[in-house]
């Protein structure tokens, strides 16, 4: 009888793998069964990427929203911001549906009203309650129906301005100091003396004698019974010198010589006024406007805010219809002339994009049409954003550079968009959240472009769809509900609902809140597609501001399920406080003292896996969280035959 030597399997060796940062950010549009580049290299991307910044040597945690004012009484949204720069004069604005607000000091960021212990609100006897509002008098501009606004500063001759129109409401002309209404005939002053009874704003004043009438819009009292009215819709002018002026309030003066022109006004055919324009931009130092629903753009003379505007009409330009929608200058490296080429680009609701080059419509020695081109439906009007002389245009197929759009064909531009990478999820965003009202920002100071999706009806959490200008590499943001951004002093300031503006990339929570970061790497099969990975300890190293309490986990087979966020990091006070300047420090400016490299026992298996993370940031000071790469050990088990 033959005996055999029993042999005792062989125990099997856990392996490591060692993952990097990735650097190359969210990617959506990759097979995910090969997640290698073309050299065979692992590519540095995530199939999650939320709230981290991707960076040329890392990927960092995001910092929080910190509110910056509450616009109105908290019932309207936020809908535009706008700032107006002139040496030292710098002023940032907000406007609701309703109102405009100078908030670019805020003494209060949200309304309060006060109380006793008991909750009771404390009231005076006509029962108005005592408290404070954010922007209470902080209004410089109501009465409007939409904060839809389009917003362009215009330097010329007779100064610097701001000049803006909704589409639904008499646009604003802006001189540094008031706003006034953008009004055939403009403003003009009308000096008083002698006065008897104060004037009131929006009455209308009439002239004794002269029987001349204007509204009025504003009113500057120089003491002693003198002051200035700043007056337009004047009729059955001009006003006479020492002759009576009365309002319907009971105000009374003396005219203190006739009327006088202050700001121009803007005319256009008859029945058309500012109200119908919903874009305006300039080129070649003219004012340019889109006349809403209409295949029509106007422009005013050069070195001109008012006066009387022509029609371009371009309904016969536009091959496949719609309407216009937005203008831009556009550079093109390669002029005729060498150099830099300013060109007028004109952008239809359709996707249609017609360029013009020259220096007016009205001047046929240089004017004339260089192209139309196709770039997929624009996603509103406030979708592009400006990098040096190019345009980039959120449209339905992706983020396309104008640049793309004149060198190839509409079915080719997906592959050339700067939101190539995450194809996939731009795709399902315009299909679930609606092809208007998406806003982009560039933000120099942070290399950072960022575009928001509408959360309209559709009923989705908000996200912020976050772009490295340097590298290309994408990643998103969520909490942040943002309806419009402007970057201002070098800050990023966006609106939300019930009037909320915030400041981005302050503190380490959102308003109050705790924000939970996630990465997943792309998955991978390890080098081994047919066996089953079993993984044993994981770790990921990361420098930060503090000893940050994270979850590190194995997704298994694609999945992108992660378990419940991590507790928030508490924060020792003063370990890193005061090392930054507030409200100056970039994201990239983090000073970590902290290096965390912690293994943590993680179970599951799959044949393909990725090492998920997840770190929690709710104090006031930013965590800085900056992920340098990962490792995780494992096992793999035999293919079974």
């Amino acid at each position: 009888m033959y005996g055999r030597t029993l042999q005792r399997p062989t125990q099997r060796k856990s392996q490591i793998r060692k993952i990097p940062a990735p650097m190359a950010g969210w990617i959506s549009n990759r097979a995910l069964a090969v997640p290698h580049g073309q050299d065979g290299k692992a590519t540095q991307g995530a199939a999650i990427l939320d709230n981290f910044i991707p960076r040329a040597t890392s990927v960092m945690l995001r910092r929080g929203k910190r509110r910056h004012c509450t616009l109105g009484n908290g019932t309207e949204d936020a809908k535009a911001l706008f700032s107006y720069n002139s040496g030292p004069n710098r002023k940032l604005f907000g406007a609701t549906d309703t109102t405009i607000y100078d908030i670019t000091d805020v003494e209060f960021a949200t309304d309060a009203e006060l109380a006793t212990e008991g909750g009771d609100a404390l009231a005076d006897e006509n029962g108005d309650v005592f408290g404070w509002s954010s922007t209470q008098f902080l209004s410089v501009m109501g009465a409007f129906t939409s904060g839809d606004w389009s917003v362009v500063q215009f330097a010329s001759s007779g100064g610097i301005f701001l000049i803006g129109v909704n589409g639904s409401d008499t646009g604003f002309i802006y001189d540094g100091a008031v706003f006034y209404p953008y009004v055939e005939g403009g403003i003009q002053v009308l000096s008083y003396d002698a006065e008897v009874a104060p004037f009131t704003v929006g009455d209308t004043v009439t002239g004794g004698t002269s029987g001349a009438t204007g509204t009025i819009w504003a009113i500057e009292d120089l003491g002693g019974g003198e002051g200035v009215l700043y007056i337009y819709e004047v009729t059955g002018g001009p006003f006479q010198d020492d002759e009576t002026l009365t309002d319907g309030d009971g105000g009374e003066a003396t005219a203190n010589g006739a009327e006088s022109d202050y700001l121009p006004g803007i005319a256009f055919d008859a029945g058309i006024t500012s109200a119908d324009m919903s874009f305006v931009w300039t080129y070649k130092n003219r004012l340019y406007f889109v006349q809403k629903d209409t295949m029509d753009a106007w422009y005013l003379d050069v070195d001109s805010v008012g006066g009387d505007a022509t029609k371009f009409p371009m309904a016969g330009i536009f091959a496949i219809g719609g309407s216009l929608l937005f203008g831009q200058r556009w550079s093109l490296s390669s002029g005729g002339d060498g150099g830099l080429s300013e060109q007028n680009a004109f952008v239809s609701s359709e996707g249609e994009v017609v360029i013009f080059q020259g220096l007016s419509p009205d001047d046929t020695a240089t004017w004339s049409q260089v192209g139309v081109y196709r770039v997929g439906k624009p996603l509103g009007k406030n979708a592009f954003i400006r990098g040096a002389g190019d345009i980039a245009i959120a449209t339905s197929i992706g983020l396309v550079p104008l640049s793309k759009a004149i060198e190839l064909d509409l079915t080719a531009l997906n592959v050339a968009s700067i939101s190539y990478p995450i194809a996939d999820a731009w795709s399902n965003a315009v299909d679930q959240r609606g092809l208007e009202q998406w806003h982009g920002e560039v933000w120099p100071e942070q290399k950072i472009a960022a575009f928001a999706p509408p959360t309209g009806l559709s009923g989705l959490p908000p996200v912020l769809f976050i772009s490295n200008t340097e590298t290309g590499a994408w990643a998103r943001f969520t909490g942040w509900d943002v309806r419009c951004m402007e970057v201002f002093e070098g800050r990023l300031f966006f609106g939300s609902t019930e009037g909320g503006v915030f400041l981005a990339n302050e503190t380490g929570a959102d308003d109050g809140l705790p924000y939970t970061g996630a990465v997943v790497p792309l998955f991978d099969d390890f080098g081994a597609p047919g066996s089953r990975k079993v993984p044993r300890i994981g770790r990921y190293i990361t420098r930060a501001s503090a000893q940050v309490s994270v979850r590190v986990s194995w997704q298994g087979d694609y999945s992108e399920t992660l378990p419940a966020a991590p507790s928030a990091t508490p924060i020792i006070a003063g370990s890193t406080w005061g090392s930054g300047i507030w409200g100056q420090s970039q994201w990239v400016e983090s000073l970590p003292r902290f290096l965390n490299d912690g293994w943590q026992s993680i179970g599951g298996s799959g044949y393909t896996g990725s090492l998920a993370y997840q770190v929690t940031s709710a104090a006031d000071q930013p965590l800085d969280d900056e992920i340098i790469s990962a490792e995780v050990t494992y096992e793999v088990t035999e293919i079974a035959g």
